[in-house]
């Protein structure tokens, strides 16, 4: 592919198809310090200046929002986001606000954290305790990837 993408490799996922591309048609919007879209399979020059300005090298877009796609209540939603950066601040990570966004506009934007110099294994296992489908995972290459957990 052209223009900065690259081909991920594709692993086995229960999440049906439709649901995968939702996932991978998201707009990942870190809102601080000054906004930005990730996208899945783009190199994001922003997201560089920040792993330099933060000394960060790897990053997860993460949420605890509707487990499983499940709509849960404003409630129990923001109970679990603030338990997640609760979660994220005690491992001492650089944690900054985002929402991820349908890009057709079909379903509301979930509040969701970019967490600068997060491990994938514990990226993985946040995501799989708050009973999300997949996260998003960026590597030292700034091109987010989803990696689906079910």
């Amino acid at each position: 592919m052209g223009d900065g993408m690259l081909e991920r490799k594709v692993e086995f996922s229960s999440v049906a198809d439709e649901l995968r591309e939702a996932y991978r048609t998201t707009l990942f919007n870190v809102l601080e310090p000054t906004p930005f879209t990730l996208r899945i399979g783009e190199q994001s020059q922003d997201l560089a200046h920040l792993y330099r300005h933060y000394n960060a090298c790897v990053a997860a877009f993460l949420t605890a929002w509707n487990p499983f796609s499940d709509p849960a209540s404003q409630q129990e939603n923001d109970r679990a986001q603030r338990q997640l950066e609760r979660q994220l601040h005690m491992l001492a990570v650089t944690v900054l606000p985002g929402i991820g966004e349908d890009a057709s506009g079909q379903w509301p934007g979930e509040p969701s954290v970019l967490a600068l110099g997060i491990s994938r294994e514990t990226a993985k296992s946040l995501g799989n305790e708050y009973r999300q489908n997949a996260i998003v995972w960026i590597g030292t290459d700034c091109i987010p990837e989803l990696v689906f957990l079910q």
